[in-house]
């Protein structure tokens, strides 16, 4: 931050002024002008959401990376912001989100951060029908702890949740199961309880094993673990754990892997500089009992800011949800503005990508 600002920045006012004049530079004004101007980019074919399915993962026969942007785009403004929540006080910023298809209806489900509440973030949800128009439904999960990065899927016609819980000093991973979806959670299993840090985890099915992939912060690493069934506690800890180690670029995983039949995609987050500055994307290119390793596809990366002065995501994007429909993949993401030193860093929001069809 630069000298000048350290001070004014300490001053509650002064930060909460920086703050909302970062929302109407970079939500509300792109947002107006594109309306008057008639060029906002959103589709006008809606994106129809598909019937769940019961493989954890977008499923998919083959998949190249290159497609997720090939010929589309990232609407220009966010289809999720803090304001649009109206459960859990005066909100920060929403971030993280992964959706479900139920054949009807988007579920999108996502962080809500307020830096004055204690926990200071809960786990949201939001429906849509077209994938663009979004209406917010209420906080669906709530504990003691920060809650986070709730990877939603389903497997045999039952709902299920990984969120990141506890923040950076947890060394948990907890699976919930939907009492009454959308919104009812128990907690079902603690797959991961282990005295490493267990940041963001996503969990697919993949040669008939669950594998659950754990970043943790501390090592700018991931740990890797193994299960037959998911509803269990204590899954297998796999022998060359820590399987990524000194990787700030590509170790804290950054949404829903993409399994197909022939291959598994990875995203993580780019974190060398800034938190979550881009999305990387990683092919599996050994994954059993006993070995593991992966390497960086050419299309990596895959999401970033748009470097642009202003814009929601002009400054950094650390999350993609795809999922495939219709000939064209479909994706929730997140960004954040750029100066994050004048604006305050809290401006994280959500928005859509739409790939052109095939």
């Amino acid at each position: 931050m630069p000298q000048i600002l350290t001070p004014l920045k300490r001053r509650p006012e002064t930060v909460r002024a920086a703050w909302l004049m970062g929302k109407a530079l970079n939500h509300y004004a792109p947002r107006y002008l594109s309306e008057i101007a008639g060029t906002d980019e959103r589709p006008t074919d809606r994106v129809r959401p598909p019937p769940p399915t019961e493989h954890a993962s977008t499923g998919r026969k083959r998949f190249d990376p290159n497609e997720l942007r090939s010929g589309g785009f990232t609407v220009y403004h966010p289809v999720m912001t803090a304001e649009d929540v109206t459960d859990f006080g005066n909100v920060d910023f929403v971030a993280d989100p992964f959706l479900y298809p139920d054949g009807e209806r988007w579920h999108m489900f996502f962080e809500v951060f307020n830096g004055d509440r204690e926990p200071d973030a809960v786990i949201a949800h939001a429906t849509s029908r077209d994938g663009f128009d979004w209406e917010y439904q209420g906080v669906v999960l709530a504990t003691e702890q920060h809650l986070s990065f709730p990877y939603v899927f389903d497997w045999e016609g039952q709902q299920y949740m990984v969120p990141e819980t506890g923040g950076a000093d947890d060394q948990t991973v907890e699976l919930y199961e939907a009492v009454d979806f959308p919104t009812e959670w128990r907690r079902c299993a603690v797959p991961v309880s282990r005295d490493h840090g267990t940041d963001d985890a996503v969990v697919f099915r993949w040669d008939d094993t669950w594998w659950m992939l754990v970043g943790d912060d501390a090592i700018d690493g991931t740990h890797l673990y193994w299960s037959d069934g998911l509803r269990r506690d204590d899954w297998n800890p796999h022998p060359e754990n820590p399987v990524v180690v000194d990787r700030p670029t590509a170790a804290r995983p950054a949404g829903r892997p993409v399994v197909t039949d022939e291959r598994v995609v990875v995203f993580y987050q780019d974190c060398e500089n800034l938190y979550g500055e881009r999305v990387h994307a990683y092919e599996l290119t050994s994954l059993d009992r006993e070995s593991f390793s992966d390497r960086e596809l050419s299309a990596s990366p895959v999401f970033e800011g748009t470097g642009a002065h202003l814009g929601w995501n002009a400054g950094r994007m650390h999350h993609v949800d795809p999922w495939y429909v219709d000939g064209r993949w479909f994706c929730a993401v997140d960004g954040n503005v750029n100066y994050p030193n004048v604006f305050t860093n809290e401006h994280w929001s959500i928005g859509v990508h739409v790939s052109a069809k095939r």
